[in-house]
């Protein structure tokens, strides 16, 4: 009976103690969620997730000559003068080549950076630390993109057509091009899988100025191209579409002025509603829309938060920005890079802090890749590994 009485009694005292220990985490997670200055004080002396300009990396560089300073994967890229150099987290020169590109557009998905001249006809894909290849492009490239698996899309103006789509593989092997005569795309993205092209269209003639989303078969744009469009999505009248980006496999996420729309090879869903609140909306976290909203919070006042809407579970995550805006927003993979003017917060899609900067003198603007961050000032760059 006594054995029977302890044995209970150790059951008893499991049990509290396992009660009290998911209390604790749930009232601590609380509180670092909820107050700022708690928030502030873990990460700062329990998860060391602040980081100063003493314990950082430094890139010296001459504005004089106007540098672009970008990001991707992990390394900090600056093109000068036609050349483009790389640079790790430790601020060491990992590799550079020559790039005929002066005004560059530039986009990244994962290891791969696209880059092309902006209204020229120059286009190259780099890995990591290699060039992939290199093209001569006839017309002029307005748009590019790439995907996770180095698939590449070219959007090119100034032509018999409104606009041409070429799509290439990563070997740079051209797989079809289609000819738009009626309208001008303003967005592509090649999906995940590689099976499908969508492109965002926009007829600005005419007294009504509408959009529409087309989703292209890639197998079938190369064997039988009068079928290769397998959905179209024809946004309402005063709908204009910004972007285009897929989460997955088919789920193309569209961006428009007044709202988000899923496209997908057979059907369409609205998913978000874009409302006067919200200040900044973004398509490009992985399967989250990023959206800041702001709230009043007494006669002339607001606070502001940031949410990550998941589109596969529905689900959102929040990050208080209580009354500060962020002065821009850099989103890479499932990052989100704050720059407040004077300090830098770089969060997940979770709504957890991964790193913070305070400044001491104004930043200029914040670069952004799956691993690493650049503070750039007038003449230099400061490298945050994430």
């Amino acid at each position: 009976m006594e054995k029977e009485n302890t044995k209970r009694s150790k059951s008893v005292l499991k049990v509290c103690v396992i009660f009290l220990s998911i209390t604790f985490v749930v009232f601590i997670t609380s509180r670092y969620i909820s107050e700022e200055g708690f928030r502030d004080a873990v990460d700062t002396y329990i998860f060391r997730k602040t980081v100063s300009n003493e314990n950082v990396s430094v890139i010296e560089i001459n504005s004089d000559t106007n540098p672009y300073i970008y990001a991707y994967d992990k390394y900090i890229v600056i093109l000068n003068k036609n050349n483009l150099s790389a640079y790790t987290s430790s601020g060491n020169r990992a590799v550079e080549f020559d790039v005929n590109v002066s005004v560059p557009l530039m986009y990244s998905n994962g290891k791969y950076l696209v880059l092309a001249e902006k209204k020229g006809q120059k286009a190259y894909l780099i890995s990591g630390t290699n060039m992939l290849w290199q093209k001569d492009i006839d017309g002029d490239i307005s748009m590019i993109s790439v995907n996770k698996n180095g698939y590449v899309s070219v959007v090119i103006r100034n032509t018999i057509y409104k606009s041409i789509i070429v799509l290439y593989n990563p070997e740079g092997n051209e797989l079809f091009r289609t000819y738009i005569s009626t309208d001008y795309v303003v967005c592509s993205e090649v999906s995940n899988n590689n099976k499908y092209l969508a492109i965002g269209e926009t007829d600005y003639f005419g007294t009504i100025i509408k959009s529409r989303v087309k989703i292209f078969s890639i197998a079938l744009a190369q064997t039988k191209p009068e079928d290769s469009v397998v959905y179209t999505y024809n946004g309402d009248i005063g709908e204009v579409i910004t972007n285009i980006k897929y989460q997955d496999s088919e789920n193309a996420i569209c961006m428009f002025n007044t709202c988000i729309q899923k496209v997908t090879p057979s059907s369409d869903e609205r998913l978000y509603d874009v409302t006067s609140n919200d200040i900044f909306v973004d398509i490009r976290l992985k399967d989250n829309i990023a959206i800041v909203n702001k709230q009043s919070s007494g006669l002339f006042s607001y606070e502001y938060d940031i949410k990550m809407k998941n589109i596969n579970n529905k689900s959102d995550n929040i990050y208080i920005l209580k009354n500060s805006v962020p002065k821009n927003i850099i989103i890479c993979g499932n990052l989100i890079g704050l720059n407040f003017g004077n300090k830098v917060q770089i969060i997940n899609s979770s709504g957890w802090l991964i790193k913070k900067y305070t400044a001491l003198k104004e930043i200029q603007s914040l670069v952004l890749g799956e691993s690493v961050a650049g503070v750039v000032y007038k003449n230099r760059v400061e490298i945050i590994g994430l």
